[in-house]
């Protein structure tokens, strides 16, 4: 290995290897572990590795140990033959998963964090293909902040909750945790979801995310197409406490009303609005706004309420899912699973770093925005230049693609 790219990635992988021979025991993986698939990605070979089976949690340990991977994965499915090719394994059952990432969300910083880089000469214009002075391929660079990752973490509470409260999980069969990147995984190993087959998931996603709700049909008042206007005298009244989806809905509404700006779509009800808030804050009532305003606002809250899950992963029931316990080949971050009581205050940012913090190296960085890590604050690098940096965060920008490892 001579070039820039191949000497930064070999040093990426000796500092993966010297935790792995460290800190094995962290690899965490599931149950059943000798009914699974295994799969990793090499640094070397740039592919991926598949229809790997162990007989134990310690077989997989040592090869993690072994092929020091760049990513590292398990199968949400149990099969007769793991190692067998995909039509021969012998489906038997797969754990229910979620992927909550930050780019599925509504989170306006989104848009602000992708961003395209020429390894020489740094930052380029939005949209540019190439560098402009050396015509090098731009490279497209996806970023996540504090801001990002709350959000993330945010919506994975809110699925716990889901599942735990309206989906009958208990919470010892759930397992959260942090993708090392951008999102979070939920697992569950309820016995009554295991068989479930794709259709059946597709229908719990849909459930989840609103897709074909019918708030009519949950007694909300709802006007869309079709004839007659429901009497909102005769609607059941609306209550905080409800559960389900139109308890969720009505909480919704009322937050949405509670907030200071005028609701999207609603500009027209704008003189009107105050008033039905302080109606709603004695006591909420459908009488206080004509239907037209009820099925705006409502439709903003289901917008809001649904759950921002990946259906695809959800649904596939051979899903490939990162082994917890293992470093993301993205951010050198751990993939690590987290306790629900710690899940409202969980920080990846420091909790997930788990690279030498006292250790620095020398980076050339084409560009970084400024950024927290590991408990530091580091400065936006505007210009390419050459920087001591922990460790850890040189090699949270080597494989971002923003640094590489200078000889």
């Amino acid at each position: 290995m001579s070039g820039p790219v191949e000497r930064s990635m070999a040093f990426v992988k000796r500092v993966f290897r010297e935790f792995y021979r460290d800190n094995v025991g962290v690899v965490s993986p599931p149950p059943r572990p000798e009914a699974r698939e295994f799969g990793y990605w090499s640094f070397e070979r740039g592919e991926m590795v598949r229809h790997l089976s162990f007989r134990s949690a310690e077989e997989v340990r040592a090869e993690i140990a072994k092929v020091v991977p760049l990513h590292a994965y398990r199968s949400a499915a149990y099969y007769q033959y793991p190692s067998a090719p995909m039509e021969e394994k012998g489906w038997q059952a797969a754990d229910l998963i979620f992927d909550i990432d930050a780019d599925h969300l509504d989170v306006p910083c989104v848009t602000q964090h992708v961003y395209r880089v020429c390894p020489v000469h740094g930052l380029l214009d939005d949209g540019a293909k190439t560098c402009p002075v050396c015509g090098t391929g731009a490279r497209e660079v996806d970023w996540v902040c504090d801001i990002c990752l709350s959000a993330a973490r945010a919506e994975t509470t809110r699925l716990v909750e889901i599942l735990v409260g309206e989906l009958g999980v208990n919470e010892g069969e759930l397992e959260v945790g942090f993708s090392g990147n951008r999102g979070y995984h939920i697992v569950a190993y309820s016995p009554d979801h295991l068989t479930l087959d794709q259709m059946a998931r597709k229908d719990l996603v849909g459930y989840l995310t609103c897709v074909g709700l019918s708030p009519g049909l949950l007694g909300l008042p709802w006007k869309r197409g079709g004839r007659g206007r429901p009497r909102l005298d005769l609607l059941p009244p609306p209550a905080f406490n409800e559960p389900g989806w139109r308890g969720r809905i009505i909480r919704r509404a009322y937050s949405i009303l509670q907030s200071q700006a005028v609701p999207p779509g609603l500009e027209r009800y704008a003189g009107i609005i105050r008033e039905i808030r302080d109606a709603w804050s004695v006591e909420p009532d459908w009488t206080v706004a004509p239907l037209g305003f009820w099925t705006r606002l409502l439709d903003e809250a289901i917008r809001m309420e649904a759950l921002r899950i990946d259906p695809v992963v959800t649904t596939d029931i051979h899903r490939l899912l990162r082994l917890s316990g293992t470093l993301n080949g993205k951010t050198g971050l751990l993939a690590k699973k987290i306790p629900l009581e710690m899940l409202e205050d969980f920080d990846p940012l420091n909790e997930c770093v788990v690279l030498p913090r006292e250790e620095r190296v020398r980076v050339r960085v084409a560009y970084s925005p400024a950024f927290r890590l590991g408990g530091e604050e580091f400065d936006e690098i505007s210009e390419p230049r050459s920087v001591m940096l922990p460790i850890y965060a040189g090699v949270y920008l080597v494989l971002k693609g923003l640094a590489r490892i200078e000889a």
